[in-house]
């Protein structure tokens, strides 16, 4: 499973208060620029067409995009996301306005960043250096964004990467994101918990985000947005005391596609569970070039040839060794491409 982008960051610019549950391709736009930068050329499958599409076309305005946008540092493509939130163009029912507005807006917010700089926090001084450092970061992307140069070349890419999305989203992304924040609403009036009416896998389900989610809800102080150009991943943005909530409209599905790989996985890697049989499996290995009955591998271990025969019967389920059979003697290899095929996945599955 694709482990998707996540962007959770806060800043310090005046909010407009209102819990709103909406489709929002301006957010589905910054989205996807965010997700490229991190995404694009990380070698691994996405199930996101039109993430796939644009690795096989790979126009010139797409590596001309992550050269502007300085490549997958862990926070590019954030000041996009500033730009739409901070200035209130994120529940534009259309991108146009955002897009044609956008080489002037890096200076605006800047302004912005320097009246509205958080209040110093005397009694949290490691919160007020962690404001600070934050405030200086996001100073300092605005900076770079506000140079005329820039904006006048964020401004086409953008359009080229909208127009790669635009058709997807009149299409079908629209209405499946329509369909999904009604849905959304529908169980928040039902259950009145926030929590309840996200995805039970959402990243924000986690406590540290749910108790501050609970009381911006009080507060209504909230934007939830589903996100048709995400798989698994959204992101979290606190523009001052508003949070806009994303979340990918496949994210349980694609939940539940892992839970049943990792099961396989897991049937596998049982033949890794046993001292013994990891011995059989590097002695196999070890001596690829000699002929190996079960007796030799018997007298090896120190083990009956019974023992034997049952371990090198689940490592041959579990597809990691081969049988070749010379007539009456059998002689056992280990499949070097499947147990490093099966230790890549392991790998995946634990550190992607």
């Amino acid at each position: 499973m694709e482990s998707d982008s996540i962007l959770s960051i806060s800043a310090p610019f005046e909010a407009r208060t209102g819990v709103r549950v909406l489709a929002a391709p301006v957010l589905e736009l910054v989205y996807a620029h965010y997700h490229l930068l991190h995404h694009l050329d990380d070698g691994r499958p996405s199930p996101l067409a039109w993430l796939r599409e644009l690795r096989e076309r790979r126009p010139g305005w797409l590596d001309a995009l992550l050269a502007l946008c300085g490549g997958p540092s862990e926070r590019a493509g954030h000041g996009v996301f500033l730009l739409a939130c901070g200035l209130g163009y994120a529940t534009d029912d259309d991108p146009r306005r955002f897009l044609d507005d956008l080489p002037s807006l890096p200076a605006r917010l800047l302004e912005q960043v320097d009246a509205l700089a958080p209040t110093p926090r005397a009694d949290d001084p490691e919160a007020h250096a962690k404001d600070e450092r934050l405030t200086a970061e996001i100073r300092a992307t605005l900076e770079r964004m506000a140079r005329p140069a820039f904006g006048a070349e964020l401004q086409p890419l953008l359009r080229e990467l909208w127009g790669t999305l635009g058709p997807d989203w009149e299409r079908q992304g629209r209405s499946a994101a329509q369909a999904a924040a009604a849905a959304f609403r529908k169980e928040l009036a039902s259950t009145g918990d926030l929590m309840q009416a996200l995805p039970r896998h959402h990243f924000t389900q986690f406590e540290a985000h749910a108790t501050e989610l609970r009381e911006l809800q009080r507060r209504g102080q909230l934007v939830v947005t589903p996100l048709s150009f995400a798989s698994v991943g959204g992101f979290h943005l606190e523009v001052h005391d508003t949070v806009y909530l994303g979340f990918g409209l496949h994210g349980e599905s694609a939940f539940a596609e892992q839970a049943d790989e990792l099961r396989a996985l897991a049937g596998q890697l049982k033949a890794f569970a046993d001292p013994t049989r990891l011995q059989l499996l590097a002695l196999i290995a070890r001596f690829g070039s000699f002929p190996l009955t079960v007796g030799d591998l018997a007298r090896q271990v120190g083990v009956s040839q019974p023992t034997v025969s049952g371990h090198l019967k689940l490592l041959r389920s579990a597809g990691l060794v081969t049988l070749e059979k010379r007539g009456n003697r059998s002689y056992y290899h280990a499949d070097s491409d499947a147990v490093g095929a099966l230790l890549r996945s392991l790998g995946d599955a634990l550190l992607s």
